[in-house]
């Protein structure tokens, strides 16, 4: 029976043991847990504080230069923050580019500056947590990193600041080490160990005690990059090992003290955690009821079971007791369809077809007011993942709503003016030539797309059009005018944009041309009239000595017959020639007096053959003068012309005479060559083609303009009398260039029926 009864203690026993081993494990790691919290929660508001006090150094500086100007105020102010948060080891300012503005090392043993002024803060951590901050306008922490010639690890402070329009950045070197000592003040070493981990490695240890870890529990310092975690590590108590049977007998005699030990430190322990647990409730109750944002906590089936103090505040309710227990639709939801849209929110929250919700409305304050503001619901999770129930945060934006509100209005306001105006407004991306914005003018214009935009800045060809004055341009594409300013700005999201401005100036442009181009006209009237009165009065002139040189030649040939010269010799045939030549130029002189009082040519029936001769006779003087070669083709069905041939023997004598001045190249010799044929509508086409070097483009179309020349001597007037001529016959003088080389003149002249007609 002894040694029944010993089985049932020693089992008994065993069993107490184990169960006081388990609750102890569970005690152990429910106050791990509560620790590992309230240790966290301690480094996060430390170092939020550190930030939030770095952040107000410059608060109340109204000087242009803070770093030169107020340098002694600035320094006090940092060495004083420094000295009352001896894990700040440095305070510099940066510029976004790493050039250091400032900097200044606190008062402590461990302070030490690690850059000077006007250097490069180029430490890669910093250097990405300032592009952080910059690109999220927020504060911003680097990754650990030690000094070469010390092992502490440190953390850099980002703080992004305008100063008078000018962006700084406030960065504080932070001892990790000094701040763990600082947040783990008055912890128990023997019971805990406390480390922080970066990417799972350690980094610091705020005690150094060695014995053997039992429970390790981390949690994320979420003010730190992602990676940077706070570990700490409950110590097991060391166990005696004895003899078996010394363990037997110790245990049958002190079965029951040891029992009741165990039950009062078990009580104890408990009593110990219920404390810690209240103490962190009361804490937590606390940091809730300083938000900002107002919380609410409902259960699985939407019941209120928690709201802070903020919420009440925000919805003018007394306490916490007149919402807790409300089911929805709650008393400050507004009636209608948002009520409605509430309502369908919640019922998807509660029946798990949706995860987290986020809805802007205007909830209804006990006194009846109202205000805008945003609802955020996300589950509410125990530690071991278990859905307890949701957590809302309703946070007042009544002030951004107004603000928006107001941003708006000027937009519209701006919107307005720039549609109203007549000139194109564009804005396009400098790099990927994106239209960003375009009025109704601009659509109007060139459509929805920056065609328009790349066509007149295409026009522009390097014209500096930014400079505040707007530059006339002729876009070909469109064959418009436009006067253009362009200017580069920065757009919204702060990159550099093209502005442009472009005014239809197409028909000013064009009118400006058209009084320009009547002006030209009116002065070549002038001096066509002037050169008219110059032509009809040397005409008078020249009349007189002509008619002398008829007469003698009348007298010449009367004096050879009483002489006995044969009417066969060739001196009758020279003074005949020079009778005929006197009686041509005779005639050519009535028609030029003919062009000033602009009557009709004297229009017959010519032999082709006549024509062709009498012209080639004058112009081989001209050919040999240059040892031109003269070649004419006339086709057999081309026997007469219907002209006033006086008249086209001078355009043909004159076109001949500027072909051969055209062909006289070195190293070549001129060769001009009339062709005479019918064309399909039976009209006389006279062909006048030369060797020469062609005429350009650009000149072809003044070529006919009185006063214009291509020759180093010549008034100009030449081509513009043949088409003169060629107009009084109805046909029509043309210019194109020489398959081979040259130029080719034609004169079409029209059958007698087509002019009669």
């Amino acid at each position: 029976m002894t040694w029944i009864m010993l089985i049932f203690v020693i089992i008994a026993i065993v069993f107490v043991g184990r169960l006081i081993r388990s609750e102890d494990q569970k005690s152990q790691l429910a106050q791990l847990h509560q620790h590992t919290e309230l240790r966290a929660d301690a480094f996060n508001m430390r170092i939020s504080s550190d930030a939030e006090r770095v952040s107000q150094l410059m608060s109340g500086l109204h000087r242009n230069d803070v770093l030169d100007s107020d340098i002694s105020e600035l320094r006090t102010r940092a060495r004083s923050l420094m000295a009352s948060r001896s894990e700040i080891l440095e305070i510099f300012f940066l510029k976004y580019d790493g050039t250091v503005l400032g900097s200044f090392a606190s008062p402590t043993p461990l302070g030490d500056l690690s850059v000077d002024k006007g250097q490069k803060y180029d430490r890669l951590e910093t250097t990405l947590a300032i592009q952080r901050s910059h690109r999220n306008d927020s504060v911003s922490f680097s990754e650990p990193y030690a000094l070469p010639l010390e092992g502490s690890p440190f953390v850099d402070l980002v703080i992004p600041y305008r100063w008078n329009h000018d962006e700084i950045i406030v960065a504080a070197r932070i001892s990790l080490w000094m701040l763990l000592r600082e947040t783990t003040k008055g912890l128990d070493s023997n019971q805990f160990r406390i480390s922080l981990l970066h990417n799972d490695l350690p980094i610091v240890s705020a005690t150094t005690d060695s014995k053997r870890k039992t429970i390790t529990y981390q949690v994320p310092l979420h003010p730190l990059p992602q990676g940077v975690n706070l570990q700490v590590s409950s110590y097991a108590h060391g166990l005696i090992t004895q003899n078996v049977l010394f363990w037997v007998i110790s245990a049958l005699g002190i079965f029951l003290v040891l029992t009741l030990v165990g039950l009062i430190r078990f009580n104890i322990r408990q009593n110990h955690i219920e404390t810690a647990l209240r103490a962190e409730t009361a804490l937590r109750k606390a940091m809730a009821d300083s938000q900002l944002s107002g919380l609410r906590v409902t259960d699985m089936n939407g019941r209120i079971v928690y709201a802070n103090q903020t919420f009440c505040r925000m919805l003018k309710y007394d306490s916490s007791a007149d919402l807790i227990g409300q089911m929805p639709p709650y008393s400050y939801w507004p009636t209608g369809d948002v009520s409605y849209r509430l309502k369908e929110l919640s019922d998807a929250l509660i029946q798990g077809r949706l995860a987290s919700t986020t809805y802007e409305f205007s909830p209804v304050c006990a006194d009846g007011s109202r205000f805008y503001a945003l609802l955020h619901v996300t589950p509410l999770r125990d530690t071991e993942g278990k859905q307890l129930g949701w957590l809302g945060s309703l946070t007042d934006i009544s002030e951004i709503q107004q603000a928006q509100e107001k941003l708006t209005a000027a937009h519209e306001r701006f919107t307005r003016v720039l549609e109203s105006m007549q000139s194109a407004i564009s804005v396009v991306d400098q790099h990927t030539n994106t239209l960003l914005f375009s009025n109704t003018s601009y659509d109007t214009h060139f459509g929805e797309n920056n065609e328009g935009h790349l066509m007149i800045n295409r026009a522009l060809n390097g014209q500096d059009a930014s400079q505040g004055m707007f530059v006339d341009v002729y876009v070909e594409e469109a064959d418009q005018w436009y006067a253009v300013q362009e200017k580069i700005i920065t757009w919204t999201d702060r990159s550099a944009v093209r502005l442009q401005i472009a005014l239809d100036i197409t028909e000013r442009r064009r009118n400006e041309m058209l009084l320009a181009e009547q002006q030209a006209r009116s002065e070549q009237n002038s001096r066509l009239v002037t050169m008219g009165e110059m032509a009809s009065s040397l005409a008078h002139e020249l009349n007189q000595p002509l008619a002398a040189i008829s007469n003698y030649s009348f007298i010449v040939k009367s004096l050879m017959k009483k002489v006995g010269v044969p009417t066969e010799h060739e001196m009758f045939h020279s003074v005949e020639r020079i009778d005929a030549q006197a009686e041509r130029a005779a005639g050519i002189i009535r028609r030029i007096r003919s062009f000033t009082k602009r009557s009709d040519p004297n229009m017959e029936l010519n032999s082709v053959d006549h024509l062709v001769d009498e012209v080639l006779e004058l112009a081989r003087l001209q050919a040999r003068r240059h040892n031109a070669k003269l070649e004419h083709f006339i086709a057999p069905d081309v026997k007469e012309v219907w002209c006033d041939a006086i008249m086209i023997e001078q355009v043909l004598l004159n076109l001949i005479k500027n072909g051969i001045e055209a062909s006289v190249l070195p190293g070549q010799t001129s060769s001009v060559t009339m062709t005479i044929y019918r064309d399909a509508q039976q009209n006389v086409v006279f062909e006048v083609a030369d060797n020469g070097s062609g005429i350009a483009d650009e000149d072809k179309e003044r070529l006919f303009d009185p006063f214009f020349t291509t020759k180093s001597s010549g008034m100009g007037m030449g081509l513009n009398i043949c088409r003169t001529i060629v107009e009084l016959h109805h046909g029509r003088l043309t210019i194109s260039d020489n398959i081979k080389k040259g130029t080719i003149f034609t004169l079409t002249l029209p059958t007698k029926e087509f002019v009669q007609r």
